[in-house]
């Protein structure tokens, strides 16, 4: 607390001559302060006073009978290291007021020169209380700190366990949706066994998260038809990979319609743009939908702003974009009354259709310079004639080496339907 003027200064004086502690108390009087003293001789007194009176202010003279200033200032030191103590001396060499500076004494004053005793108290009283104010303040600031790090340590054990929680449903997210996925390929006709499949299928997934929001599945229509369907829902993560839950529940739901492209698109638009509505939700999804037939040798397909498909001929080796010839229609969820046209293509034996997301070839290497879909088609043709898996894995792993060990920006979806044989083929 500083000290002003009308407050009374408790000042405890270690000093033997009565003289001069009249002149002290005289001097001090005649600046202005109001002092209360405590006048001590010896050590025991010294020590008593420092615990009884508490003092604001001490002065000590350099040497008595018994005791001596150096003394006491190393006990007022280890006691009371807040109080100010100026020593005062008839005689004082130099190099001993220096090293009683270096011991703490605050400043020293010569019993012929006591003048400016009252500017040096003032002076010695306003450094006590700066550094008592700041030692105030460190310590609060310690106090914080370690409030601070409480706080934080028990926070990063809340966050931790909610992380690890977190963590848990995440992965029991990512092990359901990936149970979503077809594990098991139907076969043509039902019950066939894998090599005496009219159609064959070959695919691979990779969510950048623990969940992702590209989507296939794979509906066996007929003996002799299946139908595939793929879907990209915009962004990553949870909220992706609900609406393509949501996906499949509405394939589900309209698979009466799995054998006409169009309308299962549009009735999955319509319902999709219902649910976002109500839900506030501005998301799209793209989509695309082929149905292959081995009976009449030809695919139908619609498509929602997705990837064009990738057909490879057996007959050339020649890689074809299976392109609507009007174009494909908008992405589901944006509108409410988009019509999607359905488009046919002819099929040979050992053709193998690909379907994709757009995470498969939007892909940058340390340059920026984007893998693209000519690439990908190119990737594709140098690797016509091998085998559908080995060409997806292979695709891919190309793909992978391109990155040079970059993350995927986007969820990734590959599918392969080989056609083996068609059944007039077999008739024949």
């Amino acid at each position: 607390m500083g000290h002003e003027d009308n407050q009374f200064l408790r000042i405890l004086l270690l000093e033997d001559s009565a003289l001069d502690t009249e002149l002290t108390r005289n001097e001090l009087e005649q600046t202005g302060l109001r002092c209360e003293w405590s006048v001590v001789q010896t050590r025991a007194a010294f020590e008593a006073g420092i615990d009884q009176f508490r003092p604001d202010l001490i002065f000590a003279d350099v040497k008595l009978p018994s005791f001596d200033g150096a003394t006491a200032l190393a006990i007022a030191r280890d006691r009371c290291p807040d109080v100010p103590v100026i020593i005062v001396s008839g005689t004082v060499g130099e190099e001993n007021a220096v090293e009683l500076l270096k011991q703490g004494a605050t400043d020293f004053v010569l019993k012929d020169r006591m003048g400016r005793m009252g500017q040096k108290v003032r002076r010695a009283l306003r450094e006590a209380d700066e550094r008592r104010a700041r030692r105030q303040a460190e310590g609060d600031l310690r106090r914080m700190n370690e409030e601070l790090e409480k706080r934080v340590a028990e926070r990063t054990r809340e966050l931790t366990q909610k992380n690890a929680l977190m963590e848990e449903e995440l992965q029991m997210a990512r092990e359901l949706q990936m149970a979503l996925l077809p594990h098991h390929f139907p076969t043509l006709p039902k019950g066939a066994g894998i090599r005496d499949s009219a159609i064959r299928f070959c695919s691979m997934y990779q969510p950048t998260r623990s969940v992702g929001g590209d989507f296939f599945n794979v509906f066996p229509l007929s003996d002799t038809s299946v139908g595939v369907f793929m879907c990209d829902v915009m962004g990553h993560g949870v909220r992706a990979a609900l609406v393509t839950a949501m996906m499949r529940a509405l394939g589900e739901q309209f698979s009466g319609t799995a054998d006409q492209p169009g309308e299962l698109l549009t009735k999955i638009n319509r319902t999709l743009w219902e649910i976002l509505r109500h839900s506030g939700t501005h998301l799209f999804a793209t989509a695309c939908y082929v149905v292959a037939d081995v009976a009449t040798s030809r695919i139908t397909f619609a498509n929602a702003g997705h990837p064009s498909p990738l057909l490879v001929r057996s007959s050339s080796r020649l890689v074809e974009a299976i392109v609507p010839p009007r174009g494909s229609g908008p992405a589901l969820g944006i509108f409410e009354n988009a019509h999607y046209a359905v488009h046919e293509r002819a099929l040979e034996s050992s053709d193998l259709i690909l379907l994709f997301t757009d995470g498969l070839f939007d892909v940058e290497n340390h340059l920026d310079e984007s893998f693209n879909e000519q690439r990908l088609r190119q990737s594709i043709q140098a690797r016509a004639g091998m085998p559908p898996d080995q060409l997806v894995h292979d695709v891919f792993q190309e793909i992978k080496q391109f990155a040079e060990g970059r993350a995927f920006a986007d969820d990734v979806c590959f599918l392969g339907m080989e056609i083996a044989h068609l059944a007039s083929s077999d008739a024949a």
